[in-house]
């Protein structure tokens, strides 16, 4: 299952690097981009939006909104 969700806070690929660091654990394939300021997750099932916004709330001032899932 892939799921898109929009990160905001992100300013520079530093950002887009701890992004993804933070949310490898979420998923089996991550991927972040700066513009658009998205993260894309593949997992097995759906990863929940409060488990994202966990993750990125430890390593800074990120928020996520979910994009959908497919």
């Amino acid at each position: 299952m892939q799921q898109s969700f929009q990160i905001t806070g992100m300013h520079c690929n530093g950002c887009v690097n701890r992004v993804a660091k933070a949310l490898a654990p979420l998923a089996d394939e991550v991927s972040v981009t700066l513009d658009p300021p998205r993260a894309t997750l593949e997992a097995p099932s759906a990863v929940p939006l409060d488990a994202v916004r966990a993750a990125l709330a430890k390593i800074g001032d990120y928020q996520a909104a979910e994009l959908g899932q497919s």
